[in-house]
């Protein structure tokens, strides 16, 4: 059964775990003292669980270029983008962690990819451009050739909280991801206002559009949060709507696609990734468990996307676990619903249409439900997707949804996602600050103080 609720001011109910909400300026707060109650898969890896991570690294030592350090996107595709970037250094975490490299490759692979993005070249506006060649390091297009696209401030809010972990985890590295960071122009990819907006390059001219949906962009305000930038109004949840699906109230984006070019889809990636990497706390959290989540509205919707696709499972024997996805042929990328366009469960593509023959189990979202959601459903879900792999190049995107056949497309995003995953299981919550954050270089606050100071700066 599908319900449109009704939403009179900005209070709602969530009924799907028992917890009264309001909206206030800042984003939303809780009215009571409800917990979402949640437990995770926690300990030291088993013998086969290793032999799982193992794999995904298997992954990144074959699309690894010695040249440039940079690790493709796709298996055998030489190119890459800031939030596979960020994939390939959580990665890297998890290799150092599972002592499936030397601590001097680490230190070697690290270095590579911290002179690559204190060198690589900038867009017309100082930002990264979207797609970097990893043979050469430079600007190209979606077909590698020589060219630039525009920039995503999602994609760069990803790597911007894996750096920040980067940190944590090798404090000795962090003068030279400073200065990095520091390179780029901020006031490009926030607005006055704390809106997070991408761009696109035109013959040359720049298009500027609002970018993000609800579940993404709170997720990548976090990233620039740690770097002392405060997007407003991107940690806010307004616009949104509700709609139930078999009885469990979910949020998703109200912002109307007449008027903003945006798909809206609900999907489980940035609730999976504000898990295991935040716990659903607040950034400044540092004391509470991992029972425990200071962000009790980001937990209830995680909690709500995960529910409602366990309980498909238990209503329609369906097996669910949705994400984002590589397939293979046209449209070549897809996002598996769990709610968009006003209907459950379709598969769209960038352009909109839909694609419900693509939908996937997912192995990557499975592997960090099933971390995330010690359940019987979590645990049938990996009994469903641990052969999805080949031991000479890694794990494939899933199993399709209608047929079981295996999606055999190989991705740096699904391989990077099961050692994530992983590492989450060994260690609990991966973002733990140290303390105050600390930047080295003292122009930072004055460089990028919102509103406008950095606009007058130049870029060559």
């Amino acid at each position: 059964m599908l319900r449109k609720a009704v939403i009179v001011s900005s209070v709602f109910y969530l009924a799907s775990c028992g917890v009264v909400y309001q909206g206030v300026q800042s984003g939303m707060t809780s009215m009571n003292e409800s917990q979402v109650i949640r437990q995770g898969r926690y300990g030291e890896l088993t013998e086969q669980e290793l032999e799982w991570a193992e794999t995904a690294w298997t992954y990144v030592e074959n699309n690894t270029d010695l040249t440039t350090g940079l690790v493709n996107s796709l298996d055998n595709y030489p190119t890459t983008n800031l939030s596979n970037l960020a994939d390939y250094l959580m990665a890297l975490m998890a290799a150092q962690e599972f002592q499936f490299i030397t601590s001097k490759e680490h230190d070697e692979r690290l270095t590579l990819v911290l002179s690559f993005l204190n060198e690589m070249p900038l867009g017309l506006t100082g930002v990264p451009n979207k797609v970097y060649s990893t043979g050469t390091g430079q600007m190209v297009d979606y077909a590698n050739q020589p060219g630039e696209l525009g920039w995503s401030s999602i994609d760069i809010g990803r790597l911007l909280i894996v750096l920040a972990m980067t940190k944590q985890r090798n404090p000795e590295f962090s003068e030279y991801i400073d200065k990095a960071v520091l390179r780029w122009n901020f006031c490009e990819l926030v607005t006055e206002e704390g809106e997070l907006y991408g761009g696109v390059i035109n013959d040359g001219q720049v298009q500027r559009f609002k970018e993000g949906r609800l579940g993404i962009e709170e997720y990548t305000a976090y990233g620039y949060l740690d770097w002392k930038i405060v997007p407003d109004k991107a940690m806010m949840l307004d616009p949104y709507e509700v709609v139930t699906i078999n009885g469990i109230d979910l949020l998703f984006d109200g912002r109307d696609p007449r008027h903003y070019d945006v798909l809206r889809p609900v999907y489980s990636t940035p609730y999976l990734l504000l898990g295991m990497e935040f716990n659903w706390d607040k950034i400044n959290d540092k004391s509470s468990s991992d029972s425990v989540h200071s962000n009790e509205v980001l937990a209830a919707m995680a909690d709500s996307v995960y529910r409602i696709q366990e309980s498909r499972w238990n209503q329609d024997r369906i097996y669910t676990a949705r994400g984002e996805h590589v397939v293979t042929g046209e449209p070549y990328f897809v996002y598996d619903s769990i709610y968009a366009l006003g209907t459950p469960w379709i598969t769209i593509a960038e352009d909109g249409s839909d694609h419900d023959e693509k939908a996937l189990v997912s192995t990557r979202v499975a592997f960090q439900m099933w971390a995330l959601w010690k359940t019987d459903y979590t645990k049938r879900l990996m009994t469903l997707v641990r052969e999805l792999y080949d031991p000479d190049r890694g794990w494939y995107e899933g199993r399709y949804e209608l047929t079981s056949s295996y999606e055999k497309s190989i991705t740096l995003q699904t391989n990077a996602g099961v050692m994530e995953a992983l590492l989450y299981k060994a260690n609990g919550k991966l973002y733990k600050p140290r303390g105050e954050r600390e930047f080295r270089d003292v122009q930072f606050d004055s460089r990028f103080y919102h509103p406008g100071r950095c606009l007058v700066e130049t870029f060559q």
